[in-house]
Order: structure tokens, then C-alpha cells, then sequence
């Protein structure tokens, strides 16, 4: 088996991966970036709409900015980190224009808009607007990163880690049916979420969950997996409708005409938190008032020149499906969009391993219950600067230390052309939506951990696999799918974006994070 070390390894190679990997370059010699698909182009981040938050404006202030995220996590984030991202977020949005980003200003001066949750206008966008817009700002830090030494070792998959007294040294790397090993002196887990986890997602397929499972195999604890998001307003399975439209006039309605918002939030309406409008949307639908598990959009309050001029790209794009805004409603329903949770870092983006980083969606504990609309790019920018510094700091003080890998390999099912993976796959994110989706209770919790048991016990003996890839799949989500059950189970109130039936109300006992350790075992620590 081929073997190669470097000093810093970044996994993933969206956004947050590669603010590390750039950041990490600038105190060692070697860097690499290991992605399941190409450096830029995958993840989360390469098909965002490109808006970031950011106290902007002589009306905001990044203490402004903090009071609106632990009030949106329903004051559950990690005040340490809901700080940290409040305050660095205006530099790390200007340091992109050194990448060659541009966002929307007028008279010199930025366009900010107001976005869920949010209380005055904060968020910028990447120009040229449009669908998608803000995959231009990976793939000019990938141009950057390319142009700086910085190797991309892309196609292969991370599928073990291994630790040796108490700090993580090296792993297994996995193209489908050859093996890699890889020694570093720190590691950077930037992989994302785990949104493809659930059969309804905006997330791209090959957001599956890999980093919680590695880090937390390898001794990392994961917090908060009980939050998760889902985005309300979501069009032809995978278009986003973005919150500025609501501002600008926009209303859902549901089936009977009726504009039903002010039912679930009276003050802000449309302008509502994501979590609210998500479970909204979701009871209408629900009680027979939705269309195909939706509701509609309303731009006839908006004036047309205006829709015309700001939302131009938005109409042609429409336009292309047959659907006019100027005159049609728009079909929108709630998709899982974004986690919370995921492992437990602390402000230098540590875990509780040594050697072990981790930035971007695939660190929990900034967003608490419910992440602001705007905060999720702004966060890898912050994050993966920070990560990207201290893992260098720490792989410059340590050397190579190995392990022999030999016996994981050999007890590996063996390769053969049958495989049983994608129904075990299909049928994990079924079991997801039905009963830990926007809205769960402790029977539809307790069903679902029976179900993934009965999974795991078909998992574990699978003696052969047609595609190892599959194999690592089915193992990751399996895990992630458990992870989100314990913790909603243990969770017996509503917060954020965990909502259960049988317990509505917010409780101020659980004004806490529920940590989940190796083993599945929980822990709770106070906020």
C-alpha cells in the first residue's frame, strides 16, 4: 500500500477546507487538500447563493451582531464561538476582495439586505447575483491555492483514522477500491454536514456526514446533533428561495389563498426564523391546507419594475422552467439544509483529540439550535482561518508518529460485483424524514432507533461490497442517523430547530448541550 505524509491535512475541499488549507501555508511547507470530488467544486459552499453576514453598516455593531445569534440558537450556542464569529466576520469578508470577490455596493458603499433572523440589514452578496452566484468565491481560493504549492489529492475518500496516545497521526484514504495511507502531524476536518442523510435535502450527494464519523471513532466528541436545519422555501427540489424576497414584499400563502404566517410568528411574519417558517410550512402542508407537501409564494406585492430590476436573474431563471413570477406563485416546501451540531471545538478549533481541527458545518457548537440565515459562508471564512493557524502552530512543534494499518485493511468486507448498501441507504433517509424531520416525538424518535439497530445488525455482516465507497456510506450515515436519534430523544423540550410534539414548549432546565462521547455515551454541559 502507497504511503505519503504531509504536515497539515485539510479534508474537504469546499470553502472552509480551503481557508484552512491557505491559512496553514503560510508557517509549513506542506499542505494537502483531500476531497471525495474536486477542490472548489463540491460541498455545500459551491452551490451557495453567496451571502454573508457581517456588521456593515453605522447602525450595527458586531455586539449587535452577537446578541442576534444566541438569541436566534434560543441561547444555546457556545458564547465563546457566537462571539468569535460576531467579531471577525467584517474582516474576513473584506479579505475576499483580495481574492477578486465582489459584492453588490452602491456609491462605494455595500448593499446590505435583511435576513432571517437578523435584527437590521447585514448581509452582503456576491456579485453577479443569480443562482448559485456564490460558488465563485471557492473557486477563486482554489485558483489561489494552486497557485501557492498547496496539493490537492482529490476522488479519494478519508475512511479511518487512527490515533496513537491520545493524538491522531494518520489515516486510511479510500478511491473506491485501492487503499492510501497518510501520515500528518495535524489534521483539518472540513467535510460539512450531513444533510443527504434525509430524502428531502438541498445539500449535494456527497454531503454524507464523513467528518462526524471520523472524528468521533477516533475519540472527538460531537454537541448540539439534535439541530437540525431545514431550509422552508425550497423550489424544484433544489433551488433556494432566499429571505430577501420577504422584505421586499413576497408572502406565502397556502392552498386556500390564505397568507398563514402571522398564525406562527405575528411580529416578523415572513421575515420569520428559519425553524419557524420550516415547521409553519410543514403544519399546513400537514392539515390539509399545502399542495404536494408545500406551500406558495406571492410576488404579486412586489412591484414589478422593482422585481424586474433586483431579481432579474431570479425571473430568467424561472422563466426557463415555464413559471413566471410576475404573475404565477411559486411552489415552495421545507428541505434539511444544514446541522448544527457537529464536533465539539473550542475557540482555536480543537477537539478533544490532539492533532484533530475542525471548521465550517462540520464544527458544532457556533450556531446552537438554529443557525441566522447569512452566518453559514461567513462561518467557514472565520473558522477555517482560525483552524488553518492553529494546526500549523501544532504541527510545528510535533513530528511523524505512526501506526500499523495493516490488520483494518485485512479485516475489511472483501470486494466482490454484489452489493447491498443503496436499499440500507434509501432506507435510513426514510426513516430520517418520517420521524426526525422538522417536527419528531418519542415515538417516532424510539421507532427510528429500533429501525437503525435492526440496520446496524445487517451492516455488520456484510462480508463483501461491489464498491467500498458504498461500504464507508452506508457506515457514515448509519452513524450520523443515530447520533441525531440519541440526542433528539434526549432533548425533552423544543428548542431551535428541534421541535417535538409531545414536548412544544422551550424548558429552561435545558438551557444546555447535550455532548455526545465514544460509545454513544451523553454528557450535558451548561449554557
Amino acid at each position: 500500500m502507497e504511503k505519503i505524509n504531509c504536515d497539515v491535512l485539510v479534508v474537504g475541499g469546499g470553502l472552509a477546507g480551503l481557508r484552512a488549507a491557505i491559512e496553514s501555508k503560510k508557517y509549513v511547507k506542506d499542505v494537502i487538500i483531500l476531497t471525495k470530488g474536486y477542490v472548489g467544486k463540491g460541498g455545500c459552499s459551491s452551490i451557495s447563493e453567496g451571502i454573508l453576514n457581517a456588521p456593515l453598516s453605522k447602525n450595527d455593531s458586531s455586539d449587535m451582531y452577537y446578541g442576534d445569534i444566541m438569541k436566534g440558537s434560543a441561547n444555546v450556542s457556545d458564547p465563546k464561538l457566537a462571539k468569535i464569529l460576531s467579531q471577525n466576520t467584517k474582516s474576513a469578508i473584506l479579505s475576499l476582495e483580495d481574492y477578486g470577490i465582489q459584492y453588490k455596493k452602491e456609491n462605494g458603499n455595500f448593499v446590505l439586505n435583511l435576513s432571517g433572523g437578523n435584527s437590521v440589514a447585514r448581509t452582503v452578496r456576491v456579485e453577479p447575483p443569480g443562482p448559485g452566484c456564490g460558488r465563485i468565491i471557492p473557486l477563486k481560493l482554489m485558483e489561489y491555492a494552486k497557485n501557492n504549492d498547496i496539493k490537492f489529492l482529490e476522488g479519494k475518500h478519508l475512511i479511518k483514522l487512527f490515533e496513537k496516545k491520545g493524538r491522531v497521526v494518520s489515516g486510511i484514504v479510500c478511491d473506491g477500491k485501492n487503499f492510501l495511507e497518510i501520515s500528518f502531524k495535524s489534521i483539518i476536518i472540513a467535510t460539512g454536514g450531513a444533510g443527504n442523510i434525509y430524502r428531502n435535502s438541498t445539500n449535494p450527494s456527497d454531503v454524507e456526514g464523513d467528518g462526524y464519523y471520523l472524528g468521533l471513532d477516533v475519540g472527538a466528541s460531537l454537541i448540539d446533533m439534535e439541530y437540525v436545519q431545514f431550509f422552508p422555501t425550497v423550489a424544484l427540489k433544489s433551488y433556494l428561495v432566499l429571505p430577501f424576497i420577504f422584505t421586499d414584499g413576497a408572502v406565502l400563502l397556502n392552498s386556500k389563498g390564505e397568507r398563514f404566517i402571522g398564525k406562527y410568528d405575528s411580529n416578523l411574519l415572513e421575515k420569520t426564523t428559519r425553524d419557524v417558517m420550516s415547521r409553519a410550512i410543514f403544519t399546513e402542508a400537514l392539515e390539509g391546507r399545502g399542495t404536494d407537501g408545500g406551500v406558495f409564494i406571492s410576488y404579486k406585492e412586489v412591484p414589478e419594475d422593482f422585481l424586474k430590476t433586483k431579481y432579474s436573474k431570479e425571473l430568467e431563471f424561472f422563466l426557463t422552467k415555464g413559471i413566471d413570477l410576475t404573475k404565477d406563485n411559486l411552489l415552495v416546501k421545507p428541505s434539511c439544509h444544514f446541522f448544527m451540531g457537529g464536533l465539539k471545538i473550542n475557540d482555536k478549533c480543537e477537539t478533544n483529540v490532539e492533532g484533530l481541527y475542525a471548521c465550517g458545518e462540520t464544527a458544532g457548537g457556533v450556531h446552537g439550535a438554529n443557525r441566522l440565515a447569512g452566518n453559514a459562508l461567513a462561518e467557514t471564512l472565520v473558522f477555517g482561518e482560525i483552524a488553518g493557524r492553529n494546526a500549523s502552530e501544532f504541527a510545528l512543534i510535533n513530528d511523524f508518529d505512526y501506526i500499523d494499518t495493516k490488520n483494518y485493511i485485512e479485516s475489511l468486507p472483501k470486494h466482490t460485483e454484489s452489493s447491498s448498501e443503496k436499499e440500507l441507504i434509501k432506507e435510513i433517509k426514510e426513516i430520517m424524514w418520517r420521524y426526525l424531520g422538522i417536527i419528531r416525538n418519542k415515538e417516532g424518535i424510539t421507532t427510528a432507533i429500533k429501525e437503525f439497530s435492526e440496520i446496524k445488525n445487517k451492516f455488520e455482516k456484510i462480508n463483501s461490497t461491489q464498491n467500498y465507497l458504498e461500504y464507508f456510506k452506508l457506515r457514515n450515515i448509519l452513524f450520523v442517523a443515530q447520533a441525531v436519534a440519541i440526542s433528539a430523544l434526549e432533548r425533552t423540550e423544543s428548542r431551535g430547530a428541534h421541535y417535538r410534539s409531545d414536548y412544544p414548549n422551550e424548558d429552561k432546565n435545558w438551557k444546555k448541550a447535550i455532548i455526545i462521547k465514544k460509545g454513544f455515551n451523553i454528557e450535558h454541559e451548561a449554557r
